[in-house]
């Protein structure tokens, strides 16, 4: 009925509808790793930015003064 391209013999309609179905399965297949793919993008951009603004807090905390001694009167006043 149809020629398959690869050996030019005819294929029954029922077995030209299962290589369709298959086809349009394996489309949609690539459609769904495409969107699983362009997810994947987007959260290592996240990670990455997130990883970026840890460092930069972290950075930013270096200065900060942790070695001088704790003045407890002070702070029990405070809390």
């Amino acid at each position: 009925m149809f020629d398959t391209h690869n050996h030019g013999e005819e294929i029954s309609a029922d077995t030209y509808a299962t290589v369709m179905r298959h086809q349009f399965n394996l489309e949609s297949l690539g459609e769904r790793l495409q969107k699983i793919e362009d997810a994947t993008i987007i959260m290592k951009d996240k990670w990455r930015r997130g990883d970026e603004a840890m460092r930069d807090f972290t950075d930013s905390t270096k200065d900060t003064k942790v070695d001088q001694p704790v003045n407890y009167a002070t702070l029990a006043e405070i809390v």
